[in-house]
């Protein structure tokens, strides 16, 4: 059976009407602990704010509560029929280094959204035969930063980088994650980046994995706790890697693309190419 991103979208999607100002689109997106916000004109979907764009813009954004969102949303927004097959949205996500999509219905109204997050809900227990554990998809480069550093400097280092998060360590051990939603937050609150210590702002619970963990298994963990990454640790405890949406969703690129079509439904043809997505 074909799968869609209709079938898998959040069907309930926070917007915004475009003369709004940032700081009210950042403080929706912090209270209701979503992604992104879409940007409306005339009921017409004409731009997206993400958490990413946020991290980036974090230095203009700072300090300017009347800065309006039409200034800084990322436009156009990419939209797609709900009839699209996940491994196309795939595709998309990778050829246009985006982690969302607008999804329409036939008569083009905006009836949900596709996330990053929904692709990896799409995903079959038998798309990672031959990946015994997460090893084999995870980062094994962890950007960390010692607790006391100011929260400024972690943002920076996310930014620098294009990664979703910064480990925060404490005495050699992981304490917490300072995150792209972190940093939405912060902003939102008009918290002085470069007053307080990463610590102070960071999300302090950290979720691990070990390292012999099944695929599928790491995203049930992830879809029951609600969050987007995972620490991985050795038998010993010791931090070895992370696991991300994005490194889960690389395993489309391990395939053949004709069995991407079988595993996922699709009419994903042999000769098309898939790309990473970060």
């Amino acid at each position: 059976m074909k799968q869609t991103i209709g079938k898998f979208a959040t069907h309930s999607v926070c917007a915004i009407e475009v003369e709004a100002t940032v700081q009210e689109a950042l403080q929706i997106m912090s209270d209701r602990c979503i992604s992104c916000i879409i940007v409306l004109s005339h009921d017409e979907p004409i731009g997206i704010l993400t958490e990413r764009d946020v991290v980036f813009a974090a230095n203009w954004l700072l300090g300017q509560p009347d800065l309006l969102l039409k200034e800084v949303m990322n436009k156009p927004v990419m939209t797609a029929s709900e009839d699209m097959d996940v491994a196309q949205a795939y595709q998309v996500f990778c050829q246009h280094n985006i982690r969302h999509l607008v999804v329409l219905d036939a008569q083009l109204d905006m009836v949900g959204i596709f996330t990053q997050t929904d692709l990896v809900r799409s995903l079959k227990e038998k798309a990672f035969d031959g990946i015994a554990d997460v090893s084999l998809l995870m980062s094994s480069k962890v950007l960390h930063v010692a607790s006391d550093v100011p929260a400024r400097y972690a943002l920076s280092l996310m930014a620098r980088r294009s990664v979703s998060c910064v480990v925060v360590m404490e005495n050699g051990r992981p304490v917490g994650m300072f995150t792209e939603r972190d940093v939405v937050r912060c902003i939102a609150e008009g918290v002085d980046l470069s007053a307080v210590p990463v610590n102070a702002v960071m999300s302090p619970s950290v979720v691990s994995t070990p390292l012999t963990t099944a695929p599928h298994d790491s995203i049930g963990l992830m879809l029951k706790k609600s969050i987007r990454r995972l620490l991985v640790v050795d038998e010993l405890g010791e931090l070895t890697g992370i696991l991300t949406q994005t490194d889960i969703g690389r395993v489309l690129d391990r395939q053949e693309s004709g069995l991407i079509n079988n595993l996922l439904g699709g009419n994903t043809h042999s000769g098309e190419a898939l790309h990473d997505v970060m």
